[in-house]
């Protein structure tokens, strides 16, 4: 995937204008077809899909048992099923395992290799076949926890590969510090204990009163009686001639407190970087140790340290059955 291909800052304002698309090549295109699709799907995701209409789209994930993210799915429906578009990476694993869970469902799984996926942040003449991303309006049945939302209007239309697209291209580079800017997580920032409340993936991907899916006890558990461990949050480098890398430890005073998800440079913020920080992380008074020298930075925080325990209310004392209290 290319990373640019002119002037990175230049690319940036040009997606946002609409001048400019990105060829997501890092992403692949999944159909599921038949009658059952959206029942299938919804049984073993964290999203409502049985209410989607032709031409809706959402967002999805799949989860372990202990609730941590391993797929992220954007769904878009038609009238015979969905597309999924998802990580190219991680596509094999998730058509197998979701070959291996159709049992009675009278689905088949397809993987189209004939479409391609163009992003952009205007909406464009490229056909029906569109995922819009729900990231800065949420989705319904979530709960955010940031309160500082910034606007993301992207979207990734499905073309087929024959069809010339009448835009400029843009690369990675400037698609990656604009998701930095709005504190957009994709599935490439994860790891292995990875939660949803981390990345406020609540607001766009988890329908908190749906039926059963794998981890949804994890999920409602923490979201209701505990804290995320770690939080998601931007970091505005003082020095703006430093980039911070994938990896790039982060620092409180002399103790590291979280990691680098993404580094990039913003046509306006300057030098940002996503963060994966530990709950109890201070506001203030944070390093990033770049190639062997610390840098200071500013915090701007997504998911705050007391996110979670929404009941946090005293439980009623339990009923007897003899009917006294």
């Amino acid at each position: 995937m290319s990373s640019h291909f002119g002037n990175p800052l230049l690319e940036q304002r040009k997606l946002l204008s609409g001048e400019a698309v990105i060829v997501r090549e890092d992403q692949l295109v999944l159909e599921i077809k038949g009658p059952d699709a959206k029942a299938f799907l919804h049984s073993l995701t964290s999203q409502n899909i049985l209410n989607l209409k032709a031409g809706d789209s959402t967002e999805s994930l799949l989860l372990s048992p202990q609730g941590h993210i391993e797929q992220q799915l954007k769904v878009v429906a038609v009238e015979d099923g969905l597309f999924l578009i998802v990580n190219r990476d991680k596509a094999g694993d998730l058509e197998a395992w979701l070959r291996k869970m159709i049992f009675r469902s009278k689905v088949e799984i397809l993987v189209r290799d004939d479409l391609v996926i163009a992003g952009s942040f205007k909406d464009l003449a490229l056909g029906d076949l569109v995922w819009v991303d729900p990231w800065s309006t949420g989705s319904k049945g979530g709960i955010r926890y940031s309160k500082d939302v910034a606007d993301f209007s992207y979207r990734e239309y499905l073309v087929p590969k024959a069809q010339e697209l009448p835009f400029e291209k843009a690369g990675m580079l400037a698609f990656d510090a604009l998701r930095i800017s709005a504190g957009r997580p994709e599935i490439t920032d994860i790891d292995e204990r990875t939660l949803p409340h981390e990345f406020d993936w609540m607001n766009s991907a988890v329908h908190l009163s749906k039926g059963c899916y794998r981890g949804q006890e994890s999920v409602a558990k923490i979201h209701n009686l505990g804290h995320p461990p770690r939080r998601i949050a931007i970091l505005h480098l003082a020095d703006g001639d430093s980039l911070a890398q994938k990896g790039d430890k982060v620092f409180y005073l002399d103790k590291e407190v979280g990691k680098v998800l993404l580094g990039g440079l913003h046509y306006e913020a300057g030098s940002i970087a996503l963060a994966l920080l530990n709950r109890n992380t201070p506001y203030l008074d944070l390093q990033i140790e770049i190639n062997g020298s610390m840098v200071a930075c500013t915090q701007q925080v997504l998911v705050p340290a007391d996110a979670g325990k929404a009941a946090n209310l005293p439980r009623p004392a339990a009923f007897k059955l003899s009917g006294k209290k």
